[in-house]
């Protein structure tokens, strides 16, 4: 059985396409969902927000913990919710990452030290998304071509909804691998 605990980006909430894929393909599974909510406060990105989204994280992992002990989670994050890339290399836990911040040297390093499994996406057209960087991670790398941070690439909604089927796929493919 897997946990699957759901991170947010600042303005990309759990409901959100990506994430509510996530969402699904963890409970096709049998999986049960921890989701982290947060209201992110101005600034945050000021004064670095990875202590923010380690307590978070750190506090869905004590719920889930206490729901399936014996159950190891998997992190799926957005954007900000790739800070906690040190805290799951800390914790060699797997991970889907969506859109990471790999413009972060501590991300991409943390991502790639990390001995567990993890899939990054990113898109072409997101300033955050570095291939060269998702690939020296050695982990498995879906690129939406053109996407933007959201992974929506320009032109007609038949490239999104492709794109998010690409996504969710390869969530599907990854969890499957899952130990």
């Amino acid at each position: 059985m897997i946990v699957g605990v759901i991170v947010p980006g600042i303005g990309y909430g759990p409901q959100a396409p990506l994430l509510d894929l996530a969402r699904k393909a963890l409970c096709d599974r049998g999986a049960s969902v921890e989701t982290v909510k947060w209201t992110v406060p101005s600034g945050l990105l000021d004064v670095g927000p990875e202590p923010f989204v380690r307590v978070h994280i750190s506090a869905a992992l004590h719920r889930s913990a206490s729901a399936a002990p014996a159950v190891r989670p998997v992190i799926i994050a957005k954007s900000l919710g790739t800070y906690a890339a040190m805290l799951t290399a800390e914790r060699q836990l797997p991970a889907i990452w969506l859109t990471p911040l790999l413009h972060i040297e501590a991300i991409a390093e943390a991502i790639g030290r990390n001995p567990a499994p993890a899939l990054l996406v990113g898109g072409t057209g997101d300033r955050s998304w570095l291939p060269d960087i998702a690939a020296a991670t050695s982990k498995r790398v879906v690129t939406i071509a053109d996407g933007d941070h959201g992974l929506r690439p320009p032109g007609p909604l038949r490239a999104y909804t492709q794109a998010l089927g690409d996504v969710g796929t390869a969530i599907e493919e990854f969890l499957s691998a899952l130990p």
